[in-house]
């Protein structure tokens, strides 16, 4: 029998008639008044999955009598419950994760749990809860429903740029050379991130004030901004695997060469950069994966990091890593501007196509909707993990030259630059991060095609990194019940490894 804790002076508990506890928020049962264990039973058993999930989700079960039936119901997946009372305590204990009803109940489970296992997740609702709680448990159903089409989108991106990124990834392996390494990590020594929405046009004055007081993190859409202002970065960093994302980090406005480049293997990168620069190879979490098998065998050392919907976000994680004190973002706006929607000049605006069919104003405003929805998305990954990433000392900031901003980031605070030295303050700054000098690769061009070639018939023998190829067809087949649609799924699978094989051995001959 569940220990009673009144927390919630509404829940009235009382003995059912088979001798266990049940409860009522003023005075509607949460649980049947007779058998609430054979209740959950009957319920528990009543539910119908058509594809085996890796997470059960139930809107507020109260005292959690269904718990034990649903495990038997779906043994090795784990069973969280969402939860619109405060009164129950001790068996939210008993769930492997309890979320709470708030507004960023979506955000909170997509950072949690990711896009793979919320498309590989059911939901349900304890009826009786449902009932009296209406309000509630359709909110609640509107935030799941975010969070699903949320995971769809990000899955769909992932299968969309999954295999350009293996060929990105060989590409990089056969042409970097020279890698470099970021020294001094682990101190106080401040970083400030920079991103290129148009707030960062006020505050580059204030970068050049303060230059020698932090490490500079450019990422790639801020670098033309900085340098026509005569701002060297630190490092310059791109994730983006797209075609013209190459146009960000070609280096415009007379960059200098020497600045070390950031990316990881699957990013697009020029072949010429690769050849000029220093670059820090990036490895996603994974460094036994195909990618860090390959930059291994050729000496090159790498840095871990962490793939995000947004360069920004994978900026602000590096960051954190780097140094135990204050983390700055400048730039990051996160919303559509009313003109463009980066601080000029930007790469990727060319006014050369401009006439009177397609003004500047039609690019402008076509751009502004096209990247609201993407916005929206990253705004929300900074706001869920803005908690996390101030735990337990607030040291993540947003910073400018005072920009009203419409949006907030969660628990990231915004300062303006008059605030910075009452922070730095704070921290006993100490140390120094930097770059050390680059490594030169000298294995030659046709024994690292074959090192590559290697490693990625290597990698499709192993079924985990089958499925960062093709992660929609392995969410199909884990979903899948039938044996005779799982073959035809695995055809697939097969016939794409060997389609793709054929692709990246084209791309580095």
């Amino acid at each position: 029998m569940p220990e009673i804790q009144e927390e919630n002076s509404e829940i009235q508990f009382s003995e059912a008639r088979n001798g266990e506890m049940t409860c009522s928020f003023l005075g509607k049962f949460l649980h049947s008044k007779y058998d609430p264990g054979a209740e959950a039973k009957r319920f528990s058993e009543s539910l119908n999955a058509e594809f085996e999930p890796e997470c059960v989700f139930l809107i507020e079960p109260a005292l959690s009598y269904c718990l034990p039936f649903l495990r038997k119901r779906f043994p090795n997946v784990l069973l969280c419950a969402i939860r619109i009372l405060d009164g129950f305590p001790e068996t939210c204990g008993k769930w492997d994760r309890t979320f709470r009803f708030s507004q960023e109940l979506a955000d909170e489970i997509f950072g949690e749990f990711g896009e793979e296992k919320i498309c590989s997740s059911v939901f349900f609702e304890w009826g009786a809860s449902a009932k009296i709680f209406g309000r509630e448990t359709a909110e609640i159903w509107k935030s799941i429903r975010e969070v699903v089409v949320k995971a769809g989108s990000v899955m769909a991106t992932r299968a969309f740029f999954s295999r350009r990124w293996a060929k990105n990834a060989a590409i990089f392996a056969s042409r970097i050379k020279r890698t470099a390494k970021i020294e001094g990590a682990g101190g106080f020594f401040p970083v400030l991130v920079a991103a290129s929405g148009p707030s960062l046009e006020k505050s580059v004055r204030f970068i050049k004030k303060f230059r020698e007081k932090f490490f500079l993190i450019a990422v790639s859409s801020s670098v033309y901004p900085l340098s026509s202002r005569k701002v060297e970065p630190d490092l310059v960093l791109s994730t983006d695997g797209g075609y013209w994302a190459k146009r960000h980090i070609e280096f415009p406005g007379g960059g200098k060469s020497e600045i070390p480049l950031a990316l990881p293997p699957e990013a697009a990168a020029p072949g010429k950069i690769l050849h000029e620069r220093a670059v820090v190879p990036l490895m996603y979490d994974d460094a036994g994966g195909y990618q860090g098998r390959i930059l291994a065998r050729l000496g090159a050392d790498f840095t871990i990091a962490r793939r995000n919907g947004t360069v920004s976000g994978t900026a602000l994680e590096l960051a954190l890593s780097l140094t135990r004190g204050p983390v700055f973002l400048c730039g990051l706006d996160q919303e559509g501007a009313t003109g463009f929607q980066h601080t000029m000049p930007n790469a990727l605006e060319d006014e050369s196509a401009d006439g009177r069919l397609s003004s500047k104003e039609t690019r402008i405003t076509a751009s502004r909707f096209s990247s609201e929805g993407s916005l929206k998305i990253y705004r929300e990954w900074f706001s869920a993990n803005s908690k996390k990433f101030n735990s337990p000392v607030e040291r993540v900031f947003r910073i400018s030259d005072g920009f009203c901003f419409r949006f907030g980031l969660g628990k990231i605070r915004d300062v303006d630059w008059g605030e910075f030295g009452e922070i730095l303050r704070r921290f006993p700054v100490g140390g120094k991060i930097g770059i050390a000098g680059g490594t030169e690769i000298k294995i030659p061009a046709e024994e690292r095609r074959k090192i590559v070639l290697e490693e990625f018939n290597r990698a499709m023998e192993d079924e985990k990194s089958v499925s960062e190829f093709f992660p929609m067809d392995f969410l199909l087949l884990n979903r899948e019940k039938n044996v005779e649609k799982r073959l035809e799924i695995r055809r697939k699978i097969g016939e794409k490894s060997k389609k793709l094989m054929e692709e990246v051995a084209e791309r580095i001959r």
